[in-house]
């Protein structure tokens, strides 16, 4: 015995039912006030009442079939058969039909046949039989109403039992079976067994297999082949012959279903399951379902049970054996119809039956020798043999090709996804696959190689082999990149590049594969840039200067050494593409970037004083100039160490300014350069910082030194002596920015002072001016103070009354003594703490 079956209590102590039907997870109940109730039973979600009927009847349901397939369930009740349409919830029971033709009916039989119409369509064909009185009336069902078969079976006594099996019905009286083929005219009768030998018993008749009948017999159930009845004479022992061998039951049997491949029975204080097959015939007993009166199949492995007023509903359980052994023979099936399909050339729908047969995919690539890697035991049981397999060729093998990549295609997806619900590591399987695709694509569509192999889990040796005999050197780089044999690669790369007609020559596919690798791949990057910076200095530079993450992204001041050592004329390039492109900010890379403009324009100053010719001098010192200027990240104290004191000293001028060397800056400016037009806009510029700036541009000027400011500068010729002009042109500019009382000791003693007649007109005006401004100012601020302390005064001089009997407006309390307050200006007198909160709310 082993567990076959689980009990679901479903409803207790209900209603009084009298009759039961079910289809899918549905069950209906009849009970005896003439109510009709349907639940839904679910494993996951419970029970749900979906429709309620309940005056349908006055009288007790007394049975009832469904008929899931057109929505109808058909009621016996008050000795009259009535039809429901089932179909909308909503309707709870839809009347549809009742037969007055079927008054006194007692019991009934339907036979439910779905079959092709004259139309072509499929159609379901509904007979009843309707047992009434000593006879079987038929009817079938048209439309939406039950019309006569004018056919009819006289009977021998009145019916307890009745089955309609094709064209045989079988009878249970009191004390026989009887089968009637009612293809006969009239129906012939065959006598069966009878009922009880020594019990009194109600005879039993169950539908078993679609087209045998279970009838019981005291403690036995007996098989009958109504087929077996159509052709003979009604004899008394015309179905002795046709009997098997019965099945023995603990008790007499009182209910019985079929559910294959059980055979479940109702008996005294229990259901008992039995096979009819094995040798020890009993599966289970179910003893807690002792009491029960019906018994009904829905689907298959559902059964409902119920008694009085209780239902419960009986669900098959599947064993873990039973589900891998019937898994296995579904495996086979499909495994040996794939094989027949491929001898038979049906190539895709071999496939097909492969997939359904869950295969090892290494077992199907077994069909095609010339793909096979290695020789390898598969862990499946289902093998493919491979001796009876054909030799294809040509058309054939093409077609076999283009089926065995989907299946492959779709057996890859499984692996993958099963690799990454795993966090497996093992991709053996995974190799196999890629690398026969891979030989599959060379020999059908080649188009496809380079899309496989960026996937990348090609076996690298097999497939290096493949690529190389098909001469596929672009798809190599590829499969190279993707397993990580990057110098394989860019030493492939550097051999082709000056091969003619190769997929590869030129420095192309160089340059991009280096500006790929990234930082963890410098070493090899400087290896093999090495031959394309020499080849092609500009082109070569995009290693390092190509707009891309990975290239942004590398080391820039191992970058800028490797330059440095070996390619110096790439230096100024590469800086200024990372300062005025990507925006680098390295202090030490700004002042290396200044230093190589220095060293240029000193060089190409060096050239042009030699006599020759040169255009690059002037862009040049124009990107110094702009650099020093505008840039905020380099030292100016680190790179004025480096900058030369006989040249560039307009550039030295900014670096000074830099540093607030103002002297020095003016110094160059005027005596050096003689630009007194740079030197009034650094004075203007600085003046906020430093507003001594432009006394000390006038005392250059006025007093200039009598040496350069650096050896080996020569000075101007204007700004030797005192420049009065210039001076005075100064004073008259910025008046109020010169201080007069400093600046009249740097003036020389024989100045005429009308020369200093506008300056002095100005100095003294604004002086005036101010003075004038500074009183009218404190006039109003002594208004002003005058005002507000008769203000005060005022203030202090008011006096209100605050006793025991004052009352808070805001909170109604009186004040206490010594209680801090608030007067408002209108008078009020508040809390301190009422005001706090006041102000609160209104902050809110």
């Amino acid at each position: 015995m082993h567990k076959a079956y689980s009990v679901q209590s479903i409803l207790k102590q209900g209603v009084q039912i009298e009759a039961i039907a079910a289809y899918g997870n549905h069950v209906i109940l009849g009970t005896r006030s003439g109510q009709l109730i349907m639940y839904s039973v679910d494993e996951k979600t419970g029970v749900d009442m979906r429709m309620f009927n309940k005056n349908f009847s006055k009288k007790p349901i007394t049975q009832m079939e469904v008929v899931a397939v057109e929505n109808l369930l058909f009621v016996l009740t008050d000795n009259m058969i009535h039809v429901c349409d089932i179909s909308r919830i909503e309707n709870n029971f839809e009347f549809m039909h009742s037969s007055a033709d079927t008054k006194g009916c007692t019991l009934f039989t339907m036979d439910v046949d779905t079959r092709k119409s004259t139309t072509g369509e499929l159609a379901t064909f509904i007979r009843i039989g309707c047992a009434i009185n000593k006879r079987i009336v038929f009817f079938f069902w048209k439309k939406d109403k039950l019309a006569s078969l004018e056919l009819a079976i006289e009977l021998i006594d009145v019916p307890r039992a009745i089955s309609w099996v094709n064209q045989t019905v079988c009878v249970g009286y009191k004390h026989q079976y009887v089968i009637y083929n009612i293809s006969c005219t009239p129906p012939k009768m065959h006598e069966l067994i009878p009922t009880s030998s020594t019990i009194s018993q109600d005879p039993n008749i169950c539908l078993i297999r679609k087209n045998m009948l279970g009838i019981s017999k005291d403690n036995y159930l007996m098989l009958i082949d109504p087929s077996q009845y159509k052709a003979k004479e009604g004899s008394a022992d015309g179905g002795m012959n046709n009997k098997t061998t019965p099945t023995m039951w603990t008790s007499p049997l009182l209910g019985l279903v079929w559910d294959e491949p059980y055979a479940i029975g109702r008996i005294k204080n229990a259901i008992e399951i039995r096979s009819l097959v094995r040798k020890d015939t009993l599966v289970q007993s179910l003893p807690e379902l002792k009491n029960t009166r019906f018994l009904v199949r829905s689907d298959k492995g559902t059964i409902f049970a119920a008694a009085s007023s209780e239902l419960w509903c009986i669900r098959m359980e599947i064993s873990e054996e039973e589900i891998n052994d019937k898994a296995q023979t579904i495996r086979q099936i499909h495994m040996l119809y794939a094989k027949e399909l491929f001898t038979n050339k049906e190539f895709s729908a071999a496939m097909k039956e492969f997939e359904k047969a869950a295969i090892d995919p290494y077992d199907v690539i077994r069909l095609f020798p010339s793909l096979v890697p290695e020789p390898k035991n598969s862990v499946e049981d289902a093998t493919v043999p491979t001796s009876t397999v054909p030799k294809l060729e040509d058309h054939d093998l093409e077609n076999a090709y283009m089926a065995l990549i989907e299946f492959l295609a779709q057996a890859r997806q499984r692996e993958v996804v099963k690799l990454l619900d795993t966090k497996s590591s093992s991709k053996a399987l995974l190799e196999i696959i890629d690398t026969t695709l891979l030989k599959c694509y060379l020999q059908t569509n080649d188009a496809l190689v380079a899309p496989l192999l960026r996937l990348n889990q090609c076996h690298l040796e097999e497939s290096e082999r493949l690529l190389k005999k098909h001469n596929k050197l672009s798809e190599l780089i590829i499969l190279y990149d993707g397993k990580g044999k990057h110098k394989k690669a860019l030493t492939l790369l550097r051999e082709q590049a000056n091969v003619e007609g190769s997929v590869l020559q030129g420095l192309q596919r160089t340059i991009g594969y280096l500006q790929a690798l990234g930082a963890e791949n410098l070493p090899l990057i400087f290896e093999f840039a090495d031959w394309v910076l020499t080849e092609d200095p500009i082109e070569g530079l995009t290693i390092f200067t190509e707009e891309l993450l990975a290239v942004e992204a590398l080391p820039r001041a191992k970058v800028l050494d490797f330059l440095v050592s070996k390619y110096k004329n790439l230096v100024i390039p590469y800086l200024e593409h990372i300062i005025d492109v990507w925006d680098d900010t390295n202090t030490l890379r700004h002042n290396a970037l200044i230093k190589e403009y220095s060293k240029e324009v000193q060089r190409q100053l060096a050239e042009q004083k030699n006599g020759e010719e040169n255009t690059k001098l002037k862009p040049l010192r124009a990107k110094l100039y702009k650099m020093l200027d505008e840039s905020q990240h380099y030292s100016p104290d680190r790179v004025l160490q480096d900058f030369p004191t006989t040249m560039l000293l307009e550039e030295r001028a900014l670096i000074l300014g830099r540093l607030k060397m103002h002297e020095k800056v003016l110094a160059i400016y005027i005596q050096v350069l003689g630009d007194v037009t740079k030197a009034r806009t650094y004075a203007e510029a600085n003046y906020e910082q430093d507003n001594d700036v432009f006394n000390k541009l006038l005392e250059i000027i006025l007093k200039p030194m009598q040496q350069p400011p650096y050896e080996g500068v020569s000075m101007h010729p204007d700004f030797v002596k005192p420049n009065i002009k210039v001076a005075l042109e100064l004073l008259n500019a910025y008046t109020v920015k010169i201080e007069p009382v400093k600046i009249l000791e740097y003036l020389p003693g024989d100045m005429a002072i009308h020369e200093l007649k506008n300056y002095l007109e100005t100095v003294i005006r604004t002086d005036l001016a101010e003075e004038h401004q500074r009183k009218i100012m404190m006039g109003l601020l002594q208004s002003e103070a005058t005002r507000l302390q008769t203000a005060i005064d005022i203030e202090r001089k008011k006096c209100f009354e605050l006793n025991e009997s004052t009352v808070c407006p805001e909170c109604k309390k009186r004040f206490a003594n010594q209680t801090a307050f608030v007067r408002y200006p209108n008078g009020q007198v508040v809390h301190l703490s009422c005001y706090d909160r006041c102000l609160a709310a209104s902050q809110q």
